[in-house]
């Protein structure tokens, strides 16, 4: 029996009792489980972005949770529900079924404890995390270098991105660039300047599109939208 603390990215019904999950566990695993009973009487209750003790038999695939406990409640309103979704959407993207990758889990959690701070800046929380998932899945952005020569990005020279082959220094003042003073800041996660913000979100954008697929920046553009909630917590299970 596997025994793990969990956060629930994703929640449907499966039948008038029971819910199909999909999870995050405390060893960075995402795992699809089906808890039968879940909306029975004296069940414990599921929410996303609350953290579960939960038992499972091991298995490939669809496994079936055998207890749940709950262990700590997060509460998200505002935008910072609709940002906690769209952390939630980035991992389940991002990840394959029973996939362990290393660090997205501690990366997760802090990400929904700040999003509870009523004043918490959501561009640098969402800008943060982006980066430590890319990281973590083997993505990683070098802010503070050219990935092809190794060279210093110098805060005086402009550069051009490529989220296959990393930052190159511009030699056109034509071509659309980034100031190697903002790919620093970026580099050492202080997005205080407006420039900083609007550069690290295009290039974010741009990375996760490019490794995570069309799925990503729909679920940026949804971050703001009523039917995103009701996509994420979804009252019908599909195949």
């Amino acid at each position: 029996m596997i025994y793990e603390t969990c956060y629930v990215l994703r929640r449907r019904a499966y039948s008038e009792t029971s819910l199909l999950l999909e999870m995050l566990t405390s060893e960075s695993c995402y795992v699809h489980a089906l808890y039968r009973g879940a909306k029975s009487k004296g069940s414990t209750p599921i929410d996303l972005f609350a953290e579960y003790a939960m038992s499972w038999r091991p298995k490939v695939g669809l496994v079936t949770v055998r207890s749940c406990e709950l262990k700590h409640t997060s509460t998200l309103v505002g935008d910072a529900l609709y940002a906690g979704l769209y952390i939630n959407e980035l991992v389940r993207r991002g990840m394959h079924e029973n996939q362990v990758v290393e660090d997205v889990q501690p990366a997760y959690q802090a990400t929904v404890q700040r999003l509870e701070d009523g004043n918490a800046d959501l561009d640098v929380v969402l800008r943060t995390f982006e980066k430590r998932l890319l990281k973590a899945l083997g993505f990683e952005l070098e802010f503070h270098r050219e990935q092809a020569t190794g060279d210093a990005i110098m805060s005086n020279s402009d550069y051009l991105f490529d989220p296959s082959l990393g930052f190159k220094k511009s030699t056109d003042a034509d071509q659309a660039s980034y100031p190697g003073h903002v790919l620093l800041n970026i580099s050492v996660d202080q997005f205080e300047q407006p420039d900083t913000r609007q550069a690290a979100k295009l290039i974010l954008r741009d990375a996760l599109y490019h490794h995570l697929g069309e799925s990503a920046p729909k679920a940026r553009s949804l971050l703001s939208a009523k039917q995103y909630r009701e996509v994420a917590y979804g009252s019908v299970a599909h195949d």
